[in-house]
């Protein structure tokens, strides 16, 4: 937690020193210059404005927050981004916080996995409750390449589009979704992304 915070303070710190570096670019009318350090400031900058998410005020289940923390530097040592949106009170969460923080972890697993894969490498997470409706949903969405996955057979036990994989994972996450009778699991996906929708009702 400390090593996320004071990242972002030595970013934030570093800030006029960086518009200064952009300034000489500038003035020097040196645009190939300009282009390639901006563009090493871009990637960084994604990196510390989606760690800003990961505050455990925000995030106030320390289990999913360390959890979540674990997930996001896995993917960032691949090259991989993690949009967050949290809308959402952890400590309100209407499913065991064991069975829930399964589903989670697997779900982020098979995304970065299958993120891992592509050109494009971005996930969008997004925890929402909509009270007038009783539901909390959490999104997981990835880019992702086969286009013609079969959604149908993807939870069935054993069955796994990576080599050296049980295909246990999905199988399980089904079981779990199964075992909460006010969850369901909502699988789409389109050209470009793969969705993993959790759905949890509530009175």
């Amino acid at each position: 937690m400390e090593t996320l915070n004071d990242d972002i303070r030595v970013f934030k710190h570093d800030f006029a020193n960086m518009v200064n570096v952009i300034s000489g670019y500038i003035k020097a009318d040196d645009m190939d210059g300009l282009k390639k350090y901006f563009s090493s400031f871009e990637k960084d900058y994604s990196n510390y404005h989606n760690k800003e998410i990961l505050n455990p005020k925000i995030i106030n289940d320390p289990g999913i927050y360390n959890l979540l923390v674990a997930k996001y530097e896995k993917a960032y040592e691949l090259g991989i981004i993690i949009n967050f949106e949290v809308f959402f009170d952890f400590k309100k969460l209407q499913m065991p916080i064991y069975d829930f923080s399964k589903i989670l972890g697997i779900l982020l697993d098979n995304a970065i996995e299958a993120t891992n894969t592509c050109d494009k490498k971005q996930i969008n997470l997004v925890f929402n409750e909509f009270k007038r409706q009783n539901v909390q949903i959490i999104s997981v969405e990835n880019t992702y390449l086969d286009a013609n996955l079969d959604l149908a057979k993807i939870f069935e036990k054993g069955t796994s589009g990576k080599s050296n994989h049980s295909g246990i994972g999905l199988w399980e996450v089904n079981r779990l979704v199964e075992r909460n009778k006010n969850c369901i699991l909502k699988t789409t996906n389109d050209n470009n992304y793969f969705k993993q929708e959790l759905q949890i009702y509530y009175k």
